[in-house]
């Protein structure tokens, strides 16, 4: 049966990816692909819907269906996401734009289905391993520090697990990690994957280094640092990229995602060459009987900057099944 809300030839599509720092914007037609992305910072604008307004004039001419990647858990019908104050009702949102259909899939979402489109010059090798298919997963540290897996890679229909990993709790098992625990546990309460594996959390781990957390550097600054040889931004560096890697093995393990594990986000985009392969790699095989295995799996740090919109290009074709909610004048469709 065909899918009565696969894009047709005819319409013209809004793309969006809204991050918890950065907004993008393109149009998409099945016939011309996807137009120029606009990217502005998100404190540009003060919700959603003004975001997408904002891009829509600035248009010769207006979308009638649009495709939004945003940083929020998509469950149930009024949404707020997690790492800035956006909040909206999705049956409202598709009436004060004047769209016919509007779909709403997390970010990690259609980033994760955007990744059979790379070509091989948008991503880098980190390690061979044994396979390109089965399952992959995608992590991602950034704003806040998102994960997905594309499931059955290179079968009749690939389909996204979407997930909320980076909210797991952090299980540094190394004894020097005893006293980061305590500072993270000591400012935030809970210790999760997302406070130490961020942009907050590269800062904090510089802080960390340096022998006091009062005054925090930007990321950004802590990059350059590392560019610079600075001592202490290097080494906060090797260990962000040795927590990166023990979460990213666990996280194999747990989605039994043994055709690859690819790597995206701002932080590692600004990191660049400071980000440390072999740390990573060390604790991302550092799993016990199951060193191995962890050995096999295939490595990709993506260099795309527009994966999420091929991702999206592949959902609304049909290519890939994703969870989201697709709205129009008829009611919600929740998919799952």
């Amino acid at each position: 049966m065909s899918d009565p809300n696969r894009a047709t030839r005819a319409d013209t599509w809004l793309f969006a990816d809204i991050g918890g720092t950065n907004a993008r914007f393109a149009h998409w037609q099945a016939d011309h692909g996807t137009g120029s992305i606009g990217r502005r910072p998100a404190d540009d604008f003060a919700s959603l819907q003004d975001a997408v307004r904002t891009f829509e004039e600035m248009q010769p001419q207006r979308a009638n269906r649009a495709a939004i990647a945003i940083a929020l858990q998509i469950r149930g019908t009024s949404l707020r996401m997690t790492n800035r104050p956006w909040a909206f009702e999705t049956q409202e949102l598709l009436r004060a734009l004047g769209l016919d259909e509007l779909r709403l899939v997390n970010d990690f979402v259609a980033a994760a289905a955007g990744l059979p489109a790379l070509d091989d010059d948008a991503f880098e090798v980190v390690r061979d391993g044994a396979r390109a298919s089965g399952h992959w997963l995608l992590i991602g540290p950034g704003t806040g520090l998102g994960a997905a897996a594309l499931l059955d890679v290179g079968g009749a229909l690939e389909r996204v697990l979407a997930s909320e990993a980076g909210h797991m709790g952090f299980a540094g098992h190394r004894p020097e990690l005893e006293s980061l625990h305590d500072v993270v546990r000591e400012r935030w309460g809970r210790v999760s994957w997302e406070r130490l594996l961020s942009g907050d959390g590269l800062s904090l781990l510089h802080a960390w280094q340096m022998g006091g957390t009062d005054a925090l550097l930007p990321a950004p600054r802590i990059s350059a640092l590392v560019a610079e040889g600075d001592r202490a931004a290097t080494e906060a560096a090797r260990w962000f990229s040795r927590l990166l890697g023990a979460f990213a093995g666990d996280l194999c393990l747990a989605f039994g995602a043994d055709g690859g594990v690819w790597l995206t986000g701002g932080v590692l985009d600004g990191l660049g060459a400071g980000f440390d392969h072999a740390a990573f790699l060390e604790a991302f095989d550092d799993k016990g009987r199951y060193a191995a295995r962890q050995h096999q799996v295939p490595v990709r740090r993506v260099l795309a900057r527009d994966l999420a919109f091929r991702g999206l290009e592949r959902i609304v074709s049909g290519a890939c099944r994703a969870p989201g909610l697709v709205a129009t004048e008829n009611g919600i469709d929740e998919r799952r």
